[in-house]
């Protein structure tokens, strides 16, 4: 009977209404979660007559779910120091590899990392972006999974370039020595103090000369009490390797009387390791350490071999430099470098003690504007600040995601380095997308297929890295339909109630 079935139809669709709304109250704290509104439609009439003015008379039959619209208006967005969040400030949703070639898009950007670095959702799906090769983002291949660089190690950056801010008093004397130094970095990640010394010619006019001391390992060994250490002068030879007059060597040995120890002599500039080794020898010799010789190899080694020895201090070289090394700076009446005009190239550094590939630099003695970053002025010589290029190797630390999506790994050594970049779906109908559950998307024929590009183009939000976006859900305007849909309930169910007791009364009648 339709005075049945009218009622419980509104029953049905209210019962539909109150579930929506007790998902949205349950789901307020869900990160990115959008909530939904039940729509209704009236079901089709019946024919019952017409008027004497011809008009229908119609008859109602109820009502059904027409459907649950989603709001995907963005929620509030909050801070949380956690660098695996990411929240999208405006329209798009992130893209979830769910397997098997399809994507999943969400606005819940509470992601973490897997044991090897794939930054993941919630329920374990990889966030895809665009790769990034050698710091360098490709937004024209294809999506791929985003990886964090989780335990490796960036690998150093030998020094190309270096440069310092230097004043050179130009009432300083003539013969007059100064210097300045920049940390520079090798092949295999080693550092040097570069040292540039000044030498004042008089008449506006300085020399100048590139050092590069390299600090030597000490290799000790000991078999059957007698002692080998070793000090490699790298590649470059004994006939080319000089040791470095900064050399503070000493070593302490046994005597006839009981023990001594002795200050290597002094080293003088351009010193071969074959004459270095000479002359510690005769120290030994002097001091009457016994049963220790100091030797010398064509391989650029010098060894101190002996009972009971022990060494401290430091032996240095000064690794094979090239002519560039050495020149001339000639300055104007107003303090100003005009000679040489540019910067100064092929200063080459070769045989350095770790066995990395030859130290090739460029002098920069002029900036970004072109003005020279030596001069000489009144004031006492000093260099103010220092600049080069290179860097040591790195541990992996953390990561952080900019407004455009670039996901950018810091490292121990202080450099940051770009790994992906991640990538914003957009689609026409969002109220055609099927809900996955887990705040996830599914797109369809009704949404259309997903406009994947770049946050902050195309219509794409922004992405605030270290942020989520909180759920959409209105407390007050819930309760306010919340309290719509009871009534309505009850009204049905006054309804079905009122039918039943008319159905009695009928049925009576005819009994």
């Amino acid at each position: 009977m339709p005075s049945f079935y009218i009622p419980l139809s509104g029953l049905d669709a209210d019962s539909t209404a109150l579930n929506t709304i007790a998902n949205n109250l349950a789901n307020m704290n869900t990160t990115g979660y959008k909530a939904q509104t039940t729509n209704f439609f009236d079901l089709f009439y019946q024919q019952l007559g017409s008027n004497g003015s011809g008009d229908e008379i119609q008859g109602g039959t109820g009502v059904r779910v027409s459907s649950n619209s989603t709001d995907f208006s963005a929620g509030s967005i909050s801070s949380t120091d956690v660098s695996t969040d990411a929240a999208i400030n405006g329209a798009g949703f992130f893209v979830l590899d769910s397997g098997a070639g399809s994507q999943l898009y969400t606005q819940n950007g509470t992601f973490q990392l897997s044991a090897n670095g794939t930054l993941e959702s919630a329920d374990g799906l990889a966030v895809m972006g665009y790769p990034a090769v050698n710091g360098a983002v490709n937004t024209n291949g294809g999506l791929v999974d985003i990886n964090l660089p989780v335990g490796q190690v960036m690998q150093p950056a030998a020094t190309t370039t270096f440069g310092m801010t230097q004043n050179l008093d130009s009432e300083a004397a003539a013969g007059s020595i100064t210097s300045g130094q920049v940390q520079v970095f090798d092949s295999l990640g080693k550092s040097y103090e570069a040292t540039v010394t000044y030498t004042n010619q008089g008449n506006n006019t300085w020399n100048y000369s590139v050092s590069l001391p390299d600090t030597l390992q000490a290799n000790s060994a000991t078999a059957l009490g007698v002692t080998t250490i070793d000090y490699s002068f790298g590649a470059s030879g004994a006939v080319l390797a000089s040791v470095n007059p900064a050399t503070n060597l000493t070593i302490t040995g046994p005597t006839v009387a009981g023990t001594a120890t002795i200050a290597a002599p002094a080293v003088v500039p351009g010193e071969t390791v074959a004459a270095y080794a000479t002359a510690l020898q005769a120290a030994v010799t002097t001091a009457g350490i016994v049963g220790t010789t100091v030797t010398s190899t064509a391989g650029g080694q010098l060894s101190i071999v002996g009972t009971g020895i022990s060494t401290t201090g430091s032996v240095i070289q000064d690794p094979v430099a090239s002519a560039a090394a050495n020149g001339v700076l000639t300055f104007d009446s107003s303090g100003n470098l005009v000679i040489p005009a540019t910067n100064v190239p092929g200063i080459s550094f070769a045989g350095l003690s770790d066995g990395s590939a030859t130290m090739n630099l460029t002098f920069d003695l002029f900036g970004a504007n072109g003005s020279g970053t030596v001069s000489q002025v009144a004031a006492a010589s000093t260099t103010s600040s220092t600049n080069q290029n290179g860097f040591p190797s790195g541990q992996y630390q953390s990561f952080a995601i900019n407004s455009s999506g670039v996901v950018a790994a810091t490292y121990s050594n202080g450099q940051t380095q770009t790994v992906g970049q991640l990538a914003v779906a957009t689609v026409n109908n969002e109220q055609g997308l099927l809900d996955q559950g887990s705040t996830e998307y599914q797109t369809t024929t009704a949404s259309g297929n997903a406009a994947v590009g770049i946050a902050g183009l195309g219509g794409r939000g922004t992405i605030n890295g270290s942020s989520l976006e909180a759920s959409n859900v209105n407390i007050s305007q819930e309760f306010s339909d919340l309290i719509i849909a009871q009534r309505a309930f009850e009204a049905n169910s006054k309804a079905v109630t009122t039918f039943d007791s008319v159905t009695q009364e009928t049925i009576n009648m005819i009994h």
